[in-house]
């Protein structure tokens, strides 16, 4: 994401190789298994992944790669008028996704690779995941990969791949991007806040925002998804099932079929494609308004409005009665109610 870098680097890519070897399995631990999506959905892919983190069985780690179309994908707690442009995302036809992570908001295109590592919570630590994610890219040639505090994957001083974490009871997953070829551009373009929206007071968590680069701006030598993908199955496969030497576990392919087949994915792909979790889990937030009358005597006049919504419906109205004429009082009520949704 675009802005200020924020976090060190934790090593440089001459130490990634001795990181990983030292990086011991645990016994306890089943036989991997690594999923591959054959859909471009970014709704049903992150059912997907829900389904492959409640449903596996606990001891089993699991890999899940997939690529989504254009979206905007929006962490758990994110107010999307904040970090996004949904202007632009509707010029563009661009999908507004919220996850079930916390984290930041990043951008998916078939030019991004995404990953998931999913462990008993026993067994889960951010580095070790992050490790293995820098060595994939190591692997492709590419000098000055580094990890940063935050557990992101670097190449020199621009951000190649994000992450966010989900952690339950008994298991949890590190989740991240991998920018190989995306269209950068429109990343810009996309993640920008939405234009004549004032948040005056927002509950919401806040991107951190970081300048990015492109793997195929990184080397001069053909990078691509397959690629990505194999290197970090190997990586995957080699330290959670070290009897594989130079053979990642073979892939499954799993895809549009869950959604007629699997009744868990349908409803979860259902949820994320409604208003009420897209938009209706946004934290509280307060939006100022500036509303002119309609009257001729008080043309000029413009009064400050603040509404506040929760739960994706407005809560309280707050503006100045006493120096507000009668017209304006009527068109703010005649624009506001309590309990309406959200609608801008």
């Amino acid at each position: 994401m675009a802005g200020a870098l924020r976090g060190v680097c934790l090593r440089s890519n001459e130490t990634i190789k001795r990181w990983c070897a030292t990086l011991p399995p645990s016994a306890g631990l089943h036989h991997p298994i690594i999923w591959t999506s054959s859909s471009l959905d970014p709704y049903l892919n992150l059912s997907i992944e829900e389904y492959l983190f409640r449903k596996v069985e606990v001891h089993r780690p699991i890999l899940f790669i997939y690529r989504n179309r254009k979206s905007v994908i929006i962490g758990r707690n994110q107010n999307p008028w904040q970090e996004s442009n949904l202007e632009e995302l509707d010029r563009q036809g661009i999908s507004l996704v919220r996850r079930r992570s916390g984290g930041g908001t990043v951008y998916h295109d078939e030019g991004n690779t995404n990953y998931s590592v999913m462990l008993p919570r026993v067994e889960f630590e951010r580095q070790t995941n992050a490790r293995l994610v820098a060595k994939a890219v190591e692997d492709m040639g590419i000098d000055r990969v580094n990890v940063t505090d935050r557990y992101d994957v670097c190449v020199g001083d621009r951000k190649v791949s994000g992450s966010a974490f989900r952690i339950t009871n008994k298991r949890a997953y590190h989740h991240g991007t991998m920018l190989i070829s995306s269209n950068l551009a429109q990343l810009k373009g996309a993640l920008r806040p939405t234009p004549n929206i004032k948040i005056v007071d927002s509950k919401a968590v806040g991107s951190v925002r970081s300048p990015v680069t492109s793997l195929v701006d990184s080397v001069t030598q053909d990078i691509n998804h397959l690629r990505f993908v194999h290197n970090l199955s190997l990586a995957f496969s080699k330290h959670y099932y070290p009897a594989l030497e130079h053979q990642p576990v073979s892939p499954q392919i799993i895809g549009e079929s869950e959604l007629e087949n699997n009744p868990f994915v349908r409803a979860g792909y259902d949820e994320l494609k409604s208003w009420n979790w897209i938009y209706g889990q946004t934290p509280q937030f307060t939006r100022l308004f500036e509303i002119a009358s309609d009257d001729d005597d008080h043309q000029s006049e413009t009064i400050p409005v603040e509404v506040t919504y929760k739960n994706g419906v407005i809560v309280e109205i707050k503006f100045d009665e006493l120096d507000t004429p009668p017209s304006i009082q009527h068109k703010i009520s005649t624009l506001f109610s309590l309990g309406d949704s959200i609608d801008f």
